[in-house]
């Protein structure tokens, strides 16, 4: 099956389905990063106070600010 005819299949599929699917996808990514799902787990379990953004820090390190531009 070509690339073309894939992306027209999942296109017709349900809006349940292609969900489905894409968490499927995420997950195949995820097996390819060794460690990854230990060391998310690791920065959203860490508790220590000297890591912690403000809200403000956060929207400005993702770009969500006129700051950051």
């Amino acid at each position: 099956m070509s690339f073309d005819t894939l992306m027209l299949e999942v296109e017709s599929l349900p809006a349940a389905a292609r969900r489905k699917l894409m968490a499927y996808m995420v997950a195949l990514e995820d097996q390819g990063r060794a460690g990854y799902a230990a060391k998310l787990a690791g920065k959203i379990d860490d508790k220590s106070p000297g890591r912690w953004l403000t809200p403000e820090e956060c929207e400005k390190k993702l770009g969500l600010t006129d700051e950051s531009k």
